[in-house]
């Protein structure tokens, strides 16, 4: 009964109070703004040379007979890393004189190597490791009636053939089909679908479709040539097997990880027929030539281009105490994956199987994608000041109990996958801990696997990501936990905080959140961050341009403090799950509402207290309306077009809620619909007046200096 009062009460003061906000609108407040001064950032301290008594000295004008000193320097880091082996006690410190240094195999390092050593540059000076061999020698040609330069390039096996080629520090593109926009499928034959598993909807293989016979062409080396397939939350890269120009029928060596769908978006690279632009290139073994259509100012005499050769840089296995500093890894080359999600575990009688070179890959987070850097059951492996670029895979990855890892004031930049992946095998608690990302510049992740994140932590506990500024990637900005429900997971205690995450997805993929969360977490903590410009797939599949996304399962995460707007569906969406706590963020301008829960359950999904939720002509609580799927309290609430009449619902006319029946189902509890006085909503300057209401109401303001401590180049 008293709960029946209760809802009367609020339900008869919600009427009184919407009334009021119709008929008496509040004007806006002028506000007292405070002074601010935005903290200074210091660039990295790079520190002076300094020769201590174990150390050795690297440079690309040494030998690997002299003593490794200044005066006699070594020349390959090989043979400083087996020359501090020699060292008993003490650290050494490997200094490497500008230049660079290329690694056709990784530089691998395991329990015998010695313990305490840092990689570093000699100061002032810039120091490269790469993956690439330089290509030059060429001559003039046309092709596809377009100047182009050609050079011999023998390809007598698949070892030879390369997918990367780079001009100094810029990737060049390979020919695509077509130039602009992409095509559509026309029939995804899902009735010769490979495999299947338990989610058919979502996960079926299939290594055939039907293109547009307009969208199609007889190519002449088609076995060089990929279809690239973007969907849901997954891009696909499918060698073709045989083209019928005919039908459109297109049969590929890899099938697709997901379910292909009529109109799914996708594209042909690596053809011939199309290379035209400047900065394009195609490698083509039938010829064993390479093509390369000259930007301005080339030459074919000042024209030298780098082959990405290795896909490794770098390993660990069990090694301990090894450092890095200021040096920049480069230029490496990927392949295709032979996916270990399915494997090639296929039925041997299907008329596809004899096509099949490659397994499918695992469809989310670009998740078997190899790494330039991998570190396995390692400790103490640090990287400080160091540059990544057109690292053409995953950049770092640390698995299987590696610990106390630190990756501390990094640019990465032109990642093709992941920039860090974080990993270790599915134990709770987990062995792969008190890894932390600190102080990281990365942007432009993705850049060949498009469902890339610029840092993925799946199994590990006790690490900080925080302070870093993750921008341009297709996908995910910081995705955490691999755990889909309520099971025990293995991920806890992550602290995301005070980092700047903007322009994600773009508009490619779906399902996605600047910062992304799964499973029972409690004690990861998402705080201090800023997030603006997400935005999701426009096309069939458009949904999940969503700037903080709890998604299934996650429970028991703290959410505060946090600054996110302008996202193509709504600022803040739990998908399902339990207790979460968020409070004191401010959620502005989702293109879609502000806020969305999912999926009702008979607990409590979370606790939304004391935060300022503004929107311009839409809805507060998307789908969020029936009684008690979660508990608010002390919200600010404001519409500014419609003021303080504001809805929940769905965005129909008849489809949404407003203030009184939300009250009578348990919500808007010690709500304030009111101007909070930002001091330019318009222009996204969020600072509140010191007279602001959200303040009066509980609303503690923060700073938003989320970001990186170091100015980066």
């Amino acid at each position: 009964m008293n709960m029946i009062m209760a809802r009367i009460t609020a339900f008869v003061t919600a009427i009184f109070i919407w009334l009021g906000i119709i008929f008496n609108p509040a004007p806006p407040v002028d506000g007292i703004f405070p002074d601010t001064v935005p903290t200074q950032k210091t660039a990295f301290d790079e520190g002076e040379f300094v020769m201590g008594d174990n150390d050795i000295v690297v440079s690309p004008e040494g030998d690997d007979s002299n003593d490794g000193t200044l005066e006699s320097p070594l020349r390959t880091p090989e043979a400083a890393k087996e020359k501090a082996k020699s060292v008993a006690d003490g650290s050494v410190t490997v200094w490497f004189r500008e230049g660079t240094y290329t690694l056709l195999s990784p530089l691998d390092f395991d329990v015998s190597d010695k313990s305490d050593v840092t990689y570093r540059s000699y100061p002032g000076e810039t120091v490269e490791f790469l993956g690439s061999k330089e290509i030059s020698g060429f001559s003039e040609t046309t092709i596809n009636g377009v100047r182009a330069f050609v050079t011999d390039v023998p390809v007598d096996s698949d070892s030879d053939y390369f997918r990367s080629l780079f001009k100094g520090r810029e990737r060049l593109s390979r020919s695509t089909y077509p130039k602009e926009g992409m095509f559509k499928i026309a029939d995804p034959k899902t009735d010769e679908a490979i495999a299947g598993t338990h989610a058919p909807d979502f996960f079926t293989y299939s290594a055939v479709f039907y293109a547009h016979k307009d969208n199609i062409m007889d190519f002449a080396n088609a076995g060089d040539v990929e279809v690239k397939v973007m969907h849901f939350w997954c891009d696909e890269h499918m060698p073709i097997h045989s083209v019928d120009v005919s039908t459109g029928r297109i049969e590929t060596t890899k099938p697709s990880a997901m379910k292909l769908r009529v109109d799914d978006n996708f594209i042909y690279e690596n053809v011939k027929e199309t290379l035209s632009l400047p900065g394009e290139w195609y490698l083509d073994r039938a010829e064993d030539k390479l093509y390369y259509i000259p930007e301005e100012g080339d030459t074919v005499e000042n024209t030298v281009l780098r082959a990405g050769v290795s896909e490794q840089l770098l390993t660990f296995n069990g090694a301990e105490n090894v450092s890095f500093q200021g040096i920049d890894f480069t230029c490496t080359d990927w392949d295709h994956i032979d996916g270990t999600h399915t494997g090639k575990a296929f039925d041997p009688s299907h008329p596809l199987y004899k096509n099949i070179k490659y397994g499918a890959a695992h469809p989310q987070a670009a998740y078997e994608t190899p790494a330039a850097i991998l570190i396995t059951g390692a400790s103490g492996i640090n990287f400080t000041d160091c540059r990544f670029e057109n690292i053409s895979n995953t950049a770092i990855k640390f698995e299987k109990a590696s610990k106390d890892c630190n990756i501390t004031s990094c640019m990465f930049n032109e990642i093709g996958a992941n920039a860090i992946f974080i990993d270790g095998d599915f134990v709770v608690p987990a062995t792969t801990k008190n890894i932390n990302v600190k102080d990281c510049h990365i942007g432009y992740y993705g850049r060949i696997y498009n469902n890339a994140i610029g840092i993925l932590l799946t199994h590990a506990i006790d690490c900080d990501l925080t302070n870093n500024e993750i921008h341009d990637g297709w996908y995910t900005g910081i995705s955490v936990g691999w755990n889909w429900g309520y099971s025990a997971n293995s991920t806890n205690n992550i602290n995301i905080s005070d980092n700047l995450i903007y322009n994600i997805g773009n508009g490619w993929l779906s399902d996605m959140g600047a910062i992304y969360t799964l499973g029972v977490q409690p004690d990861t903590v998402i705080s201090g961050n800023v997030i603006y410009n997400v935005g999701c797939d426009e096309g069939q599949y458009g949904y999940g341009g969503w700037g903080i996304y709890l998604d299934e399962g996650s429970s028991f995460i703290t959410v505060e403090n946090n600054l996110v707007y302008d996202c193509s569906s709504q600022l803040f969406h739990q998908h399902y799950g339990e207790d979460n706590m968020v409070r004191n963020n401010i959620f502005a301008f989702g293109g879609d509402g502000q806020f969305r829960i999912t999926r009702n359950e008979e607990h409590n999904s979370l606790f939304l207290e004391n935060n300022i939720l503004v929107g311009e002509n839409n809805i507060m609580y998307w789908n969020t309306t029936d009684k008690d799927w979660f508990q608010d309290n002390g919200n600010l609430y404001w519409d500014y077009k419609k003021g303080g009449n504001v809805s929940s619902g769905d965005s129909g006319l008849f489809e949404n809620l407003k203030i009184p029946s939300m009250m009578s189902n348990g919500y808007y509890n010690n709500a304030v619909f009111e101007n909070p006085v930002f001091k330019d909503a318009e222009n996204r300057d969020f600072t509140l007046a010191t007279n602001s209401p959200a303040i009066a109401n509980g609303f503690v303001p923060f700073e938003y200096d989320a970001g990186t401590i170091t100015l980066f180049e």
